[in-house]
């Protein structure tokens, strides 16, 4: 056997996972025999590499300790031995600015540093977000006044609250403009604040670069506003039936939804 498209990378949430959050054994079937027939499959996710490393043994099995992920939007990538390749920090001062920005406006925002989370105070969405990714937050009290004192790095700030409150502070963060940040939704609620040379689409030229890939060999799956520019960037951008429209839109090809094994059936294609 031969594959379509040597490298794929998948986003995890809503497009490797159902709605319900299970996977199902098609697509894990479908991962399987891709990897087989000699393509690499990576997982591009914007958890934390604590939260998706736990999520990995349900994707590739006894394989999960031996293969590369990216995570926090892009800004951290692993190889297959687990070693930290790349890594993008966020500017402090941005940081700091958009965190007193957002609790300014009731909303709680919560910061990660490696394997850590941080947030204020624990909220009803904290929890929720707790129960997701399977990993805890530190709580902090004064978020702004710890980011300032710590001696980290921070990989990404996260603001969740309902899409028109969020959608009101990225208006407001971009009109004052943050040349070091950009803005990504990965769920409509989810707001995230990245830096500027990270994304999905800037770690997987990365990793098409040093892998010795080409553009060519590249296929990516999405279904959010922060996989757009992935989309884009692979050679075969692939949206979710579910995926949202200027999703679509970015995408190459749009498959079936995640509930009824899109990815799978896109990837079953790629093998010859």
């Amino acid at each position: 056997m031969a594959v379509k498209y040597k490298l794929v990378f998948s986003d995890f949430d809503d497009t490797l996972t159902r709605s319900d959050g299970s996977i199902s054994e098609r697509t894990v079937k479908a991962v399987a025999e891709y990897e087989k027939a000699g393509g690499t499959f990576v997982v591009c996710t914007g958890r934390s590499y604590a939260s998706i490393k736990k999520q990995l043994p349900r994707v590739y099995g006894e394989r999960a300790a031996h293969v590369p992920v990216i995570c926090f939007q892009g800004g951290l990538t692993a190889d297959a031995q687990g070693r930290v390749i790349r890594r993008v920090a966020m500017d402090r001062n941005d940081l700091i600015e958009l965190a007193t920005e957002a609790e300014k406006r009731g909303i709680v925002a919560q910061t990660y540093s490696g394997d850590r989370m941080y947030c204020s105070k624990m909220t009803v969405e904290s929890r929720e977000y707790e129960i997701i990714t399977d990993c805890t937050f530190d709580l902090v009290g004064d978020l702004v006044g710890f980011i300032k004192n710590y001696d980290g790095e921070f990989d990404k700030l996260l603001m969740i609250a309902e899409p028109e409150k969020v959608q009101s502070l990225k208006r407001g963060f971009e009109a004052k403009g943050y040349p070091s940040t950009r803005f990504v939704f990965s769920k409509p609620r989810y707001l995230e604040a990245i830096p500027s040379c990270s994304g999905k689409d800037k770690a997987i030229e990365f990793f098409v670069k040093r892998f010795g890939f080409d553009r060519e060999d590249v296929a990516a799956f999405g279904d959010s506003n922060n996989d757009t520019d992935m989309l884009k960037t692979a050679f075969f951008g692939v949206a979710m039936g579910n995926a949202r429209e200027e999703c679509k839109l970015a995408a190459a090809c749009v498959a079936d939804t995640n509930d009824n094994d899109g990815l799978a059936k896109m990837l079953e294609s790629f093998i010859l």
